[in-house]
């Protein structure tokens, strides 16, 4: 099986800062377009030197071309 991936950024403090209602919405969007959340990135800093900036990396199944 072939897969295909998407990273998306995340800032302004990162995942759990502030509402989280618009985080939750994309995620299940993501989800709903078949998108599986494999693995969350950062750069090894502390939070208070990026603003919590995490990168996001998803998967699915690459449609057979």
């Amino acid at each position: 099986m072939k897969w295909e991936y998407k990273i998306i950024r995340t800032s302004d403090g990162g995942l759990f800062s502030g509402d989280t209602g618009p985080m939750e919405h994309a995620l299940n969007e993501l989800g709903d377009a078949e998108w599986e959340l494999v693995a969350t990135l950062s750069d090894g800093r502390p939070a208070a030197q990026t603003n919590g900036a995490t990168a996001l990396v998803f998967k699915r199944p690459k449609p057979d071309a």
